[in-house]
């Protein structure tokens, strides 16, 4: 049976500076949490807000697995070779980090940029680290959700946008996290997340505003 608990966007914990502002899902960076290192396969969920052109800075990740939804504005990535790809608004950036991926990004100079990161740990029986990739999706919502499969088997990321007052139930799974990037369900308001343990079906509604949600899901 599964169970339902909100998290709502005040109580989590939150960094700023130099011109980023995140809300942390899970234990992060300075926000060491020893009670909430992961759920299931998520092991970090970031909400981040950049002033425009903005960067994070370059930095490394090997063997994990980044996921970046574009809420608003535009994201610049620039990769290890140095070329700049934008992910605009509506994009949904994958990210291998596989035996290692160096790079950086940024708020395009035009306005600031939101998005909402997520990142994927390997299971103890995977395969070791293979060769990084970067892929960016940009899928059409008013179709129905975007359902990306990822390299960790039983793990996907899903990204629904529901009119107003419709009801959607996510995939079923023992663990499923769900974060309301913008809009509002009946329980739930922008920047929420509601933690979802257990299987079982769980329908979801959204408000009079419509709603947009990114879904991680551990089967």
């Amino acid at each position: 049976m599964a169970t339902v608990r909100i998290r709502p966007r005040d109580e989590r914990p939150l960094s700023e500076g130099d011109g980023v502002r995140s809300r942390h899902g899970l234990s992060f960076g300075a926000h060491y949490d020893p009670e909430r290192t992961s759920f299931g396969a998520l092991v970090a969920h970031n909400d981040d807000e950049l002033a425009a052109g903005v960067a994070y800075g370059a930095h490394e990740h090997r063997d994990v697995e980044i996921l970046a939804w574009v809420v608003d504005g535009t994201m610049i990535h620039t990769g290890p070779d140095g070329v700049d790809t934008p992910a605009p608004a509506g994009t949904l950036q994958h990210l291998v980090a596989g035996t290692g991926w160096h790079h950086d990004e940024r708020a395009a100079r035009e306005s600031p940029a939101h998005l909402v990161q997520v990142w994927i740990t390997p299971g103890m029986d995977d395969p070791p680290p293979g060769e990084p990739s970067l892929t960016h999706h940009r899928p059409d919502l008013a179709a129905g959700p975007f359902v990306l499969g990822l390299r960790r088997p039983g793990v996907t990321v899903t990204v629904a946008r529901l009119a107003a007052d419709d009801a959607w139930s996510p995939a079923d799974g023992e663990f499923r996290h769900v974060h309301v990037a913008r809009g509002a369900l009946e329980d739930a308001s922008t920047g929420d997340s509601l933690e979802i343990t257990g299987s079982g079906a769980v329908e979801l509604r959204a408000s009079a505003d419509g709603a947009e949600l990114v879904v991680v899901t551990t089967a």
